[in-house]
Formats: C-alpha cells, structure tokens, sequence
C-alpha cells in the first residue's frame, strides 16, 4: 500500500485554463496564489499542531523523590491544553523504577498497562521490578498517571467519595451485566433490550454527574494529549533531541501508534502489545467495536475448554474422566442457560443475592483475558453448577466502601477517554434511535462474531456531552524515524491479532509483526521465551526478527499443584540455562502483576 502525502491537492498545476481572455487569465493566476497560500497555511497549521510544545526557558524539571523500593515518584507541570496556556496547566503524577545495571544503562523506558484508566504509578510500583528484569536492569522504566486519572490533576471525577461511587454502581448493569441469552430469538431479544433501556438511563445518568462534577477536565483527557504529555516528558527526562522509547499495552498501543504518526522522526524502540486498531478507534464510533473486538474471543474460550479436558478432574475442576471440550462447554452453556430463567441465589456472600447469568457471563469472559487465572475460574463455574455461587458472586460485585471521606477513585476515565477520541455525536442526538443501534450492533455481533459473549457491553458516548479540544483520526501510516515491533496473540480476547496485522500493513517496512501463539490478551498472558528474547534483542540491539514470525509459549496451563518432581512445573521449555530462566521468570511474573490493569471492560 502506497503512504500517502500529508495534503493530497486534486489540482494539477499543469491542467490548462479553459479561457485565455485577460481576465480570465488574471482570474485563475489569483485561484492559483489563494490555492497556494491555502496549501501553506494547511502545512503550517499541520507542522504548528503536531509539532513540539516549546517548553519555557530554562525548562520545568521532575523534582524526584524515594517512594519505594529503587522507585522514585515525582510531579510535572504541563499546559492543560498545548494550544492555550491561558487555560493554565495540568499536573502528571510520574514514577520511576531505576536502571539497575548503571554501566549498560540505555535510556528511559516508557509505558502505558492499558485501560484506558489504568494508573501508570501503580503499574510501576507493582510491574517495575519485573519489567526491569526483561530488560535486564538496562531501562530506567518510567510511566505516569494519564490525564484525568489517579494522582494525576485535574481528575475525571464522578462522585465526591467512593461510598457514592459504589452505591451508584450497586445492583446496576455494572455489577449484574445484561441478560442476553440467544439474541435471534424474539423472546430473548425483547428481555435483552428492556436491560438495554434500564443500563442506557443508569449511563445517562452518570455521564451528566461526570460533567457536572469534573467540568472543563473533560475536555483534556484525551489520547492526543496523553501523547503531547509523553513526548514532553521524554524531552524533560532525556533531552529534545533523544528518540522515544516506549513498551504500550492494549489502550497504550493507541497511545503508541498516536505517537509514532504524530511524532514519526522522535520514534526510538517501541513496542505495541496487544493491539487497538487506530483507525477503528478514532473514526468509529465506540458502539460498533464489539464486533470487531470479540473476533477472537471464542477461540481463546476453546482453548479454555481443550485445556481444561486435558489438564482432566486432578487439575480442572469442570473436567471429569471422560469429559471432552465439546462436554464441558455444553455444560457451562447449559447453566448459563438456567440461570437466565432462575437466577442462582447466594446467600453467603459478602452481599448477598442472586447470581445472574449476565453477571456469570461477564466473569468466563473477563477470565479469558488470562489464562492463569482458568483453574480459579473452572473450579468458581463448577461450584456455583453445584449450587454454591459465593466466590462469583463476590468477584461480580464490588466491596461498598463505608468510610465516606475515602475519595472516589477514577472509575469512569475508561468513558472519559474512549467517548472524546471517537466522532462527536450530534448535539440534538436521538437517544432512542442509537439505543435501537447498540441493540442491533449486539444481535450482529451475537451473529458474525460471539454467540456467548455479544450481550456483555453498553456503549454511553451518545450521553457524553464534552468534547477534547484536539483529535487525531490519522493518517496512521508515517514514515518512523525507527522500525516498530508489533506483537498480537492468536487467541486475545478483546485486541484480535487482526489488529496487529492491520497496523502492521499500515506501517509497511517501518514495522515487523510478531505473532505470539497463545491466548490471553497482551503477550505477557502467557510467558514465551522466543518473545522475550526478541523483546530483549529489539530493545538492547534494534534487532528485529522476520515479519510475520510466530512464536510459541512455554506456559503450561491448568499447572499441578501436588506431588511436583520439577522445579518449575507451569513450563514447557524444559532445562533452560540461568538467564534463559530468569527472563521466563520475569516475564511470568509480569504477566501477574499486570492482570488487575489488563482485565478492564466499558459498560
């Protein structure tokens, strides 16, 4: 596919004037200097929007502090919005895990866990040190609450304390989920769309509680600014000059190929892990992604299922001796099926109440997100088929904090960003008519794409009234000072490997494609040695492997717990040597500790 230019002009200079009268002549000599100067104002408008901001003199610094183990934490002031500093500034909440191999040390390693919302403090806290070991000590690794969330100022704030937040969302679709059983069935569909109506109401809600409470933060919370923020980071942290280093996950993909088009000569290493497709992301609007997204999704819960029947009744609780995948599934399907009827009561949960089939659905599918957590989830599905509900029905349902000065956490970024990076909707918008299209967008996707899990989502952008104040809906296919490595799993959940492959058409040779062959959403679901060393090699060296080479995983998956001879029996990569070990080590450990960020869902 041939890159296109940044102005494409439909002109052609050498095309003659149909009259040569004077006037005439005079008449299109004018069109053509108006049309020229046009032009120059389009390409000054484009290089004065995606330029740099220029910084004062002498710059802002990140006064670092200890606040961990070999982690320092600091603030920057950055302009609230980088085409206005009269609306004064926005303050990032940054962190650090430090190099710890000094003498090798190769720059700053940025990155995002995902979301959108997820803290970048947090993550660093919790995934650093494991991060730090893929890439051996040689990265300081750094990442920072996105606009809008956690320590990061102003927040997307909702409710004035977590009480309220959680009271809000008690008993709501949030916790319950759809009912949504066989969405071609008259019956079923009209059940599913009153769900639809009652969430829609509950969501238009929310949305004006945001905006009343939050105001003109709403406004900059945006990929596009969270782009601007890390490439104004990286000139404070590194210099103006340094390429850009940077390892995204899943929403940190879109903040990554954001970056790399409107920033393509400050390209240094980075990776796009677990893949959002720019294009859909910013040109669509957010209620026909699902069918998009779910691609996949059956086929990471097929594996599910394979592994399950092979792991057999010692090591997977919804097996028996002579179970098959086929069996298994029948089976979940069957009781998903009579608790759409008759929902399971639980009384022994921390809030008790009635464990209901969208509630029970949206777990198996969040569960598909990783795959360790799949002994946790058979031996969950099969108690509650048993009659026992309680451990569902207390992962569905969010402890209410009791304590009313406790401040609400930034729950509803997740909306914030995904409704301002999408098309506006109009301001007189027929709410009837686009809840008419979530429905049917579901009955399509419960068609062309996922038959157990097309009920799960509910779009609310058509209620969310601000707008960011700077879009960017591409091109997405710069020419990058440097290549980028593209990673999608074969069996991902909520970013098909599809996207990688689009992206990677998208960037031609300034990108490499690496399939990792495994399911779970991200690469770091499960560990692979041959995708750790070609991180490693991407990241020391700039060594890139073949486009399009797949790599297997060395995670066993429904691992033994009892009577273990070997010393690490959740591998399959057999006798490895120390550094060998270690990486497979780490990036296991990482996978862990970026679970709570991956497994996030819009409602």
């Amino acid at each position: 596919m041939e890159k296109v230019p940044l102005y494409q002009s439909e002109h052609n200079d050498g095309e003659q004037p149909p009259s040569t009268s004077r006037k005439s002549l005079w008449y299109y000599g004018s069109l053509k200097a108006i049309n020229s100067l046009i032009l120059l104002a389009l390409c000054v408008l484009y290089l004065r929007r995606y330029a740099p901001f220029s910084a004062p003199n002498p710059k802002p610094g990140i006064n670092w502090s200890p606040c961990g183990d070999n982690i320092d934490c600091g603030r920057l002031s950055v302009p609230l919005d980088y085409h206005n500093a009269n609306l004064g500034t926005a303050n990032l909440a940054v962190a650090r895990y430090r190099a710890t191999n000094t003498t090798a040390r190769l720059g700053t390693l940025f990155t995002n866990p995902g979301g959108p919302g997820g803290s970048g403090v947090s993550y660093v806290y919790r995934a650093g040190p494991r991060i730090s070991g893929v890439v051996d000590g040689r990265y300081d690794i750094v990442s920072w609450d996105p606009r809008g969330i956690n320590g990061t100022t102003p927040r997307v704030d909702c409710f004035y304390s977590q009480t309220a937040q959680d009271l809000y969302h008690a008993h709501t679709h949030y916790e319950m989920g759809l009912e949504g059983r066989n969405l071609t069935d008259p019956i079923d569909l009209a059940v599913f769309a009153a769900n639809v109506h009652k969430a829609d109401a509950t969501n238009a809600a929310l949305a004006k509680l945001c905006s009343d409470t939050s105001g003109e933060a709403l406004t900059h919370v945006g990929t596009v600014t969270v782009v601007r923020d890390l490439e104004y980071l990286s000139r404070i942290i590194e210099g103006d000059d340094s390429p850009v280093n940077f390892w995204g996950f899943s929403y940190g993909t879109a903040i990554g190929s954001y970056f790399v088009n409107m920033f393509p000569n400050r390209v240094g290493r980075v990776i796009i892990d677990g893949v959002v497709d720019p294009v859909i992301w910013a040109n669509s609007y957010s209620n026909e992604w699902f069918k998009y997204d779910l691609v996949d999704t059956d086929r990471a819960f097929e594996h599910f299922l394979h592994a399950c029947q092979t792991a057999g009744p010692q090591r997977c609780a919804l097996a028996s001796d002579k179970s098959t995948s086929k069996s298994i599934g029948t089976r979940v399907d069957k009781f998903l099926s009579d608790i759409y009827d008759y929902p399971l009561p639980v009384d022994k949960a921390k809030r008790p109440g009635a464990l209901t089939s969208g509630m029970v659905r949206g777990y198996i599918f969040t569960s598909m997100y990783g795959p360790r957590t799949w002994p946790d989830l058979a031996a969950n599905l099969a108690a509650a088929i048993d009659g026992n509900g309680t451990a569902i029905m207390d992962l569905a349902q969010e402890d209410v904090e009791l304590d009313t000065s406790v401040k609400a956490r930034t729950a509803q970024a997740i909306s914030a960003v995904t409704c301002v990076d999408t098309p506006a909707y109009p301001a007189n918008v027929d709410t009837a008519a686009v809840v008419k299209k979530n429905i049917d967008e579901a009955v399509l996707t419960y068609e062309l794409t996922s038959k157990r899990f097309a009920s799960l989502e509910l779009d609310m952008c058509h209620h969310w009234t601000p707008r960011e104040t700077e879009r960017f809906t591409g091109p997405f296919n710069s020419s990058l000072s440097n290549q980028v490595l593209i990673i999608g799993n074969t069996a991902d959940p909520i970013t098909p490997v599809a996207n990688a492959k689009a992206v990677n058409q998208l960037l031609q040779n300034d990108s490499r494609l690496l399939i990792q062959d495994g399911s779970g959403h991200c690469s770091t679901a499960m560990a692979s040695l041959c995708t750790g060393k070609i991180i490693q090699n991407y990241l020391f060296e700039g060594r890139l492997p073949p486009n399009g080479m797949v790599c297997p995983t060395n995670e066993t998956l429904f691992p033994p717990t009892e009577n273990v001879t070997n010393l690490n029996p959740w591998t399959t990569a057999g006798v490895l040597d120390i550094d060998d070990q270690r990486l497979l080590e780490n990036l296991k450990g990482l996978g862990e500790e970026m679970g709570p960020f991956l497994m996030r869902r819009r409602r």
